[in-house]
């Protein structure tokens, strides 16, 4: 739907409206607690009612939505596909900019897809994996993607921050404060990574910044539960307390430029279209798995391994992501889906090193697929080399 000079702001808005409805509620909590009287219902009425009113807008816009030019295409509905992308571009059939985007996702679809139900697809995936190890390494890079994102720890901080801090030493009103400002904090860094950041300095280097942000965020918070004394009742919480919150803020930032946006950005980006909608499926369905058992399992994880414990195992997690990020994650800035087959032909630890545009030979067979796109798909991108457009 999102155009290749947009797709890395639009896909983020994804992870923004969940940081925005977390952040909300957190407010929308701190909020009944101040204004409305304890001994009234709607103290938690109110915030039930307010839950209702994006999905009522989300059942209201679905309707007008257009269906997606791509989806439309593999399936053979060609002028539906027009009159969708038309839309969704706004612009008038003879723009050059729309005529050269359209006959760039004609050719894409028609070379590279066939329409397949979704078990035929699941099917030559698995086949694909087992026979071709390009496949199997791209299957593999985005199920790892998916890991580190859960255990990043981002998700269960996010629901238990309120448990968090009240263990650290905050009072009840404290706690709901601080919660909302945490969720503020986490839905301006993707915002900011979204509009700002992500298609300017590219995907690799925000996520390797903010992985790091964590690794060091998480490794304090370790030490500080396992050397504190939690059990003792104080009118404020210590100097060591307060850092402890401010390094849970500042994880959110590192979160939002890092781990929040990546696991869905890069499931979308690097899968070639033949066998994108499978793969993140795939993803999405061994995400939410893990995301259920460790959330569910925090609590527990608190009391066996003690409150220090899971954010041990989450820095150890983010530590190793960071270092395979470094070694092991191409840039997805202006990078074509379809040149993902390529791109997963190198060795693993060779992957990360790839660059945009193309120096050498190697580099440019493996994106010469980028630079086509770039000058089909966009006059905003920058300029490639009129040989190559002409060998299209």
């Amino acid at each position: 739907v999102a155009p290749t000079e947009m797709r890395g702001m639009m896909t983020t808005f994804y992870n923004i409206n969940i940081m925005s409805g977390v952040a909300g509620s957190y407010w929308i909590n701190y909020g009944s607690l101040e204004i409305i009287p304890v001994q009234s219902s709607w103290q938690w009425r109110t915030t039930l009612v307010l839950q209702l009113i994006p999905s009522v807008v989300l059942f209201i816009g679905w309707p007008f939505f257009p269906e997606s030019p791509r989806y439309l295409m593999m399936r053979g509905r060609e002028e539906e596909a027009h009159a969708s992308l038309l839309r969704l571009r706004g612009l008038e059939p003879t723009d050059s900019y729309f005529s050269r985007e359209w006959d760039e996702l004609k050719g894409r679809v028609n070379a590279n897809t066939e329409v397949q139900s979704a078990l035929i697809a699941f099917k030559s995936l698995i086949g694909s994996c087992i026979t071709d190890p390009p496949t199997r390494k791209m299957l593999i890079f985005v199920i790892i993607i998916q890991t580190f994102f859960i255990m990043s720890g981002g998700n269960s901080i996010t629901y238990y921050a309120p448990t968090i801090l009240k263990t650290i030493g905050l009072d009840s009103e404290q706690v709901l404060l601080f919660s909302a400002v945490y969720g503020l904090i986490k839905v301006i860094s993707v915002f900011l990574y979204a509009f700002f950041l992500t298609d300017r300095f590219g995907r690799r280097p925000l996520l390797l910044i903010g992985s790091a942000i964590n690794t060091v965020c998480l490794l304090y918070l370790s030490v500080y539960l396992g050397v504190s004394d939690l059990s003792s009742s104080s009118d404020s919480p210590s100097p060591a307390a307060w850092v402890a919150i401010v390094a849970i803020c500042i994880f959110a930032i590192g979160y939002g430029f890092g781990w929040a946006p990546a696991f869905s950005l890069t499931a979308s980006e690097i899968c070639p279209t033949s066998s994108r909608g499978t793969v993140v499926t795939i993803a999405f369905i061994y995400q939410n798995l893990l995301n259920f058992g460790i959330t569910r399992g925090f609590p527990n994880m608190t009391e066996t391994m003690h409150a220090w414990g899971p954010f041990a195992l989450f820095t150890a997690f983010t530590g190793c992501a960071t270092v395979w990020v470094f070694v092991a994650f191409p840039e997805c800035k202006g990078r074509s889906m379809e040149s993902a087959q390529s791109l997963f032909s190198l060795p693993w630890y060779k992957i990360g090193s790839v660059k945009l545009p193309a120096v050498d030979g190697q580099t440019a067979n493996l994106d010469i697929n980028v630079d086509v796109e770039k000058a089909t798909s966009s006059e905003h991108e920058e300029n490639v080399e009129s040989g190559s457009v002409r060998k299209i």
